[in-house]
């Protein structure tokens, strides 16, 4: 009977952390280049890593065999949260500021915490003639930074390639710095819609994307999949608990059954 309140409760558990990521997802349907999130789960043999061959106890035994039963041991566990890096659609805004990487890559902006990647292509001009990211202010980078530290300059004779090189009157001045990844599982967000790398991974060059100006990329939210995701795990929820209170209407008059015995 522990057990199925066990179970019942690990499912409760991820059952309202699920609502809480769809909430978020349908929150920033119309937030630029968000990337949407989910959660995987896995039973509690998967998560700790444990088949017969190295369990902490000696294998090929009744123990054994009860440790990784999935019957037994049937608690779920919340293995961690995913992003999809799919690309949102592009919608054409006609603003020569905005931009949309289609294909591979992110821009990378300058922050208090250091450079961080986005594609949130939404940028304007600071008082500097610097361009920048319009949500937060923060610099965009282009590849003279990683040379000599200095940022985009923009003006009315400024105009973008298709590769990102930014032209003042015909001549180029910059390109705007474009990184990619080997490995997006090892990419976090920070938070302003923004990306870093983690364990050890470098950004790289590449060349997998067309830079179109006077486009954003729009949120990759499926707003229709995440209303039946999110109806589906409060209904989850809501008869785990009842699951849950039916244990309990069984066991508290078993249990003063056996106090008054004793």
């Amino acid at each position: 009977m522990l057990s199925g309140i066990y179970t019942s409760a690990s499912a409760m558990i991820i059952a309202a952390q699920r609502v809480n990521n769809i909430a978020n997802n349908i929150a920033n349907v119309n937030t630029v280049g968000f990337k949407s999130e989910g959660i995987n789960q896995k039973s509690w043999s998967e998560f700790n890593g444990y088949t017969n061959e190295n369990l902490p106890i000696p294998p090929d035994t009744k123990l054994a065999a009860n440790f990784i039963n999935e019957t037994v041991n049937s608690v779920v566990h919340m293995d961690k949260d995913y992003i999809n890096f799919t690309q949102g659609s592009l919608e054409k805004t006609g603003n020569n500021l905005d931009f949309a990487i289609e294909g591979k890559g992110f821009f990378a902006v300058l922050t208090p915490n250091g450079i961080q990647y986005t594609r949130d292509g939404q940028f304007g001009i600071n008082n500097q003639g610097i361009l920048v990211q319009k949500a937060t202010n923060y610099p965009v980078l282009g590849e003279n930074y990683f040379k000599n530290g200095k940022f985009i300059k923009v003006n009315n004779q400024t105009s973008f390639s298709q590769t990102g090189a930014v032209m003042d009157n015909g001549v180029q001045t910059d390109t705007i710095a474009i990184r990619d990844f080997n490995n997006y599982a090892n990419l976090r967000k920070v938070g302003d819609n923004c990306f870093v790398p983690v364990n050890n991974m470098r950004p790289q060059l590449t060349a997998s994307f067309t830079l179109k100006e006077g486009y954003l990329e729009q949120s990759n939210v499926n707003i229709v999949k995440e209303m039946v995701e999110l109806i589906q795990n409060q209904r989850s929820y809501d008869s785990y608990q009842k699951v849950i209170s039916t244990f309990a209407n069984q066991l508290i008059p078993n249990t003063i059954q056996i106090s008054s015995v004793t």
